[in-house]
Parts: structure tokens; C-alpha cells; sequence
């Protein structure tokens, strides 16, 4: 056991800044490479008191984006060098500070964009055309008429595009068989 905790101080620090959960994903895999310090059941100002020896040599910070980096926050890691956030925005990051400090700032971006906008139109294609409530509905053993209405919105709206393009064709004096 003392070997591992020798070669841990050797590996570059990185301070996780997340839910209590967050080091469960981000640990096991990547152990043997960084020395991850988790401060999540106390807050990082109580956190550094207590470990000053290890806050005092922190390269890098993974955050989450409900967990504000503050300047006083940043002033207890002298020697942090990046910040890696796993959310979208930076919002919660004193960037100004990082600029002052030359601390590189890494996030996800845009990464999930694409993902995000097509669980959003998945989610609203099931209200719109109450999948959902269907489905719960048929589970429970019990037919709702207002949530079954499926069969029938697609046939209206199959019926409308067919309307559409038979209209659409007429317009252009093309032949319809």
C-alpha cells in the first residue's frame, strides 16, 4: 500500500469539482496516470486547509457546471496550469482570472448539440403524438381513449401530405394515375 500512495505523488494532481458522484466515472479508468484528490463531501476552502501539501501542487481542476470556480477558489491552487469543465458552457469558471493566470480552459463545447436536439425532437414528437401516454396506458391494462390517438394522427397526417403533394402536382399540370 505504501508503493501505491509513493507512486500517487509522483502523478500529476488533479482536483475533482463535482457531485459527490462525478469521481466515481472519472476515477477508475485514469488512476494510474493522474492522482485524483476529491473534495466533494467538505467545501474546497476547508478542503485546502486541511490539505494544503496537495492543493499547493495541483496541475489540473475537472469541473462540473453546478460547481462555481471561483477567483478565491482558484487562489488556493498556485499552481493549477488547466481547467477542464464537462459541460457545454464556462459560465461557472472566473475566466478572467484563468486569462490572468495563463490557466487553460477545456469543455465539452458543442460536442452534444446534435444529441441534444434530437432528444428534443423525439420528446416532442412523443407529446405531440402521445407515444408516451399510450404506452402507459397499455401497460396498466387499461385503454384511455385520449392517450390511444395514434393511429388516427398519422393517418390525418399521412392524409395531409398526400393532400399536399396532389395539390402541389395539379398546380404543375403533371399527370396523376
Amino acid at each position: 500500500m505504501e508503493d501505491q500512495q509513493l507512486k500517487n505523488l509522483n502523478l500529476p494532481k488533479v482536483l475533482l469539482h463535482g457531485p459527490p458522484g462525478f469521481s466515481s466515472v472519472i476515477q477508475p479508468p485514469y488512476s494510474q496516470k493522474f492522482h485524483f484528490l476529491n473534495h466533494s463531501s467538505i467545501p474546497l476552502h476547508q478542503f485546502a486547509a486541511t490539505h494544503s501539501h496537495h492543493c499547493a501542487t495541483v496541475a489540473a481542476v475537472l469541473c462540473d457546471g453546478g460547481y462555481p470556480l471561483t477567483v478565491d477558489m482558484l487562489r488556493l491552487l498556485p499552481l493549477l496550469r488547466l481547467v477542464v469543465t464537462a459541460s457545454a458552457g464556462t459560465d461557472h469558471i472566473d475566466l478572467d482570472e484563468c486569462r490572468r493566470r495563463g490557466i487553460q480552459i477545456a469543455g465539452a463545447g458543442n460536442l452534444f448539440s446534435e444529441d441534444v436536439a434530437d432528444l428534443a425532437v423525439a420528446l416532442l414528437i412523443d407529446v405531440v403524438m402521445k407515444i408516451s401516454a399510450a404506452d402507459r396506458s397499455l401497460r396498466k391494462r387499461r385503454v384511455d381513449s385520449r392517450a390511444i390517438t395514434l393511429a388516427s394522427k398519422i393517418y390525418q397526417i399521412n392524409y395531409y401530405l398526400l393532400f399536399s403533394l396532389l395539390k402541389s402536382h395539379s398546380k404543375r399540370n403533371y399527370l396523376l394515375f
